[in-house]
């Protein structure tokens, strides 16, 4: 990496965390002290938000990492200049090829050659960007990039591989939503020296086989969509109910999506009624647009509820200032999400590289209208309260959503009392499901 490229880097970096940390005001690190990396390592993170993957994959870690990426967005080839010199190694995927055969020979020679020089290197190894909370069957290039690099230095390179897993609690395509980030153990290439030397091919695939491994031990790892939207539910009504720091979280919710699992088995017909009222449960908030916790807000107690209103209150007006005030660039943000037209998954990506031009242009042109309408110090403090506010905002947003939707649920009509003794019902038998978890 040239002086340059270096210089670069470390501004871009400075300037991403600051971004991923507005839109993800609330991210927790697990496992920090595996994410300073001695000698060349391998970084490896799952993939169910584009952009978002790599990024994180690179920001917390303490030396530069290169990436692998998809060769499309090396088109054209302006776009590949940028990428290479921004620290990208284009890779060929079967599903951008209509299915057929790929030629990465050289991005593994390039990838290879990287780490040969005590680098860094970021690979997704799933390959995909779902949505649910799981991991695709890995590739095998990670394992053969890995190998393929201490085969050449006789297994003395001292490369090793270290797996991070990205979970996402709430809406990941929403503004203040939760994550957390777990590194697991490193995988040392030199343990596989000896079994190398013998099968290659099968060596390749065992490590890949561990590293998949590794990967969904720090994944909820659900097995599709309706079990992902099941537990999301429930997770909403835990929240509520019995708050935990988030690792401890992710934990619970991961005993509760096995233990689930083996009440399918047990008792299918009683499972599948639970399901149903899980579902129709979610049905009924999304039609009226009420937020779980508004109804848990509307069965406290008089007293109880004035004092988890009281914070709500006392933030309403440090919301809307911050909410009329960030409206520009956020309705730009949402147009430009529609313009573009991409799969949902993008969304993240399209906000934040529209939003890290938008909102300085927009702080800049809101301060400069408030010079001219009164004076320098006036615009100052008009620029201090508007980021300020915005964090704050930003901070609480869980808190000030469910004010604001217990507001709108307080004038809803018959259905807060359904929705009320449906969430009553889900709490007691979650409750049931939670005590029987062996400990």
């Amino acid at each position: 990496m040239s002086l340059l490229q270096r210089i670069i880097y470390t501004i871009l970096k400075a300037l991403v965390k600051i971004v991923v940390h507005v839109y993800y005001p609330h991210i927790y690190l697990e496992g920090k002290d595996k994410l300073k990396l001695k000698g060349p390592t391998i970084v490896l993170g799952n993939h169910p938000n584009t952009l978002m993957d790599a990024l994180n994959g690179a920001i917390w870690v303490d030396q530069p990492v290169y990436f692998l990426a998809m060769a499309r967005l090396f088109k054209p080839d302006w776009v590949g200049n940028i990428l290479r010199f921004l620290f990208c190694i284009p890779l060929e995927r079967r599903k951008d090829n209509g299915g057929g055969p790929v030629d990465n020979e050289d991005s593994f020679r390039q990838a290879i050659e990287h780490l040969s020089k005590q680098r860094h290197l970021f690979i997704a190894p799933d390959g995909g960007n779902e949505l649910e909370r799981n991991l695709l069957p890995l590739k095998t290039g990670t394992a053969r990039i890995s190998l393929g690099a201490e085969h050449l230095q006789d297994f003395q390179l001292g490369l090793r591989i270290l797996p991070l897993g990205y979970t996402y609690f709430g809406d990941r395509e929403q503004f203040g939503s939760e994550m957390l980030i777990q590194a697991g153990e490193p995988i040392f290439l030199k343990d596989f020296a000896e079994i190398y030397a013998s099968d290659p091919q099968g060596t390749v695939r065992r490590l890949t086989a561990l590293l998949e491994k590794r990967m969904q031990d720090l994944l909820l790892n659900v097995k599709d969509e309706e079990e992902d939207q099941m537990l999301h539910t429930l997770e909403e009504l835990l929240r509520d109910e019995a708050p935990l720091p988030l690792s401890d979280f992710f934990q619970r919710s991961k005993a509760l999506m096995y233990r689930l699992r083996n009440f399918s088995i047990e008792a299918p017909e009683q499972h599948a009624l639970f399901l149903a009222q899980v579902q129709a449960y979610a049905a009924a908030l999304k039609s009226v647009r009420i937020r779980s916790g508004a109804v848990y807000i509307q069965q406290l107690g008089p007293v109880a509820r004035q004092q988890q209103l009281l914070p709500f209150y006392l933030l309403l007006p440090i919301w809307a200032f911050a909410a009329i005030n960030h409206w520009p660039a956020t309705a730009l943000c949402r147009v430009a999400v529609r313009r573009f037209n991409l799969h949902v998954g993008y969304k993240t990506t399209v906000e934040l590289c529209v939003g890290l031009l938008a909102i300085p242009i927009f702080y800049v042109l809101q301060s400069l209208f408030v010079e001219a309408m009164s004076s320098t110090a006036w615009s100052w403090g008009y620029l201090a309260a508007t980021i300020g506010t915005g964090l704050i905002a930003l901070k609480y947003k869980r808190r000030i959503d469910n004010g604001l939707s217990y507001l709108k649920l307080k004038n809803a009509g018959p259905i807060k009392d359904k929705l009320a003794q449906e969430r009553a019902a889900l709490v007691t038998r979650l409750y049931d499901l939670l005590q029987s978890i062996p400990q």
